[in-house]
């Protein structure tokens, strides 16, 4: 039988082995990396609530505690109105059945006065009840922004929108009326929500909270008329003047 010799290079060998200890230590280095890296996590889905501002303000006691202090100003001031203005027209009526003369031009003179008084007293209290029905909504825009903040912090909402994914598009012709595009246009830009699923919507519980708060919180509120809308965090009080209509 041939012998079978078996003959090594040692420089070969040598070789070899080297390049094995290479890629072993490269192999090391490159899991040591893998397991040192920061991993980097994908931030965690934000919980977005969305609100119906018009069936919101329904369902606020406060805005209907508003509402009726509004209307008994406005009464109040209907009665007072009429009562200046049956007091003009008896006068009148009085003056006309005076006898020519310069008492006559007297009290004609003073009822012109009085009639311009009255006409400044009406624009008057117009200029009052819109400014409470400003003080109205300052308030309740007020409370519904910490509400809903409160709310978000409680149950994890990340964002809560005003929901106008509702709203209808509108145009109407007029003599001052911009163009009809250029009002389609504008009313699309204002809009920020397209759709909302039911599951999203916290209507309902951001009115119980409001609700629950105000029956537990609100006060008699010894505020002067009008100071109210200096301070962020006063509710507001009508004034004691209305408009009759």
């Amino acid at each position: 039988m041939p012998t079978i010799t078996l003959s090594f290079d040692r420089r070969s060998t040598i070789a070899a082995l080297t390049t094995g200890a290479a890629i072993t230590a490269l192999g090391f280095l490159v899991g040591s990396a893998n397991a040192t890296r920061t991993i980097v996590l994908p931030p965690p889905p934000t919980a977005i609530g969305v609100v119906d501002l018009a069936k919101l303000f329904d369902g606020l006691d406060e805005a209907a505690e508003w509402d009726v202090r509004i209307k008994e100003l406005e009464a109040k001031a209907m009665d007072e109105g009429r009562a200046k203005k049956a007091s003009l027209d008896a006068s009148i009526k009085e003056v006309e059945a005076m006898v020519a003369g310069p008492e006559k031009e007297t009290r004609m003179d003073a009822l012109r006065l009085a009639r311009l008084q009255a006409e400044q007293w009406s624009q008057l209290k117009e200029l009052e009840v819109d400014r409470e029905r400003s003080l109205k909504w300052q308030a309740i825009y007020r409370s519904v922004r910490e509400g809903a903040k409160k709310l978000a912090e409680t149950e994890g909402y990340g964002l809560i929108l005003v929901d106008d994914s509702r709203i209808e598009i509108t145009t109407q012709r007029g003599q001052n009326a911009p163009p009809l595009e250029t009002q389609v246009k504008g009313q699309i830009a204002s809009l920020r929500v397209l759709y909302s699923g039911k599951m999203v919507d916290v209507t309902e519980k951001l009115v119980v909270q409001l609700d629950n708060e105000r029956s537990t919180t609100a006060k008699p509120s010894t505020t002067k008329p009008g100071t109210a809308a200096s301070s962020p965090n006063a509710t507001p009080t009508p004034s004691s003047g209305a408009t009759p209509r």
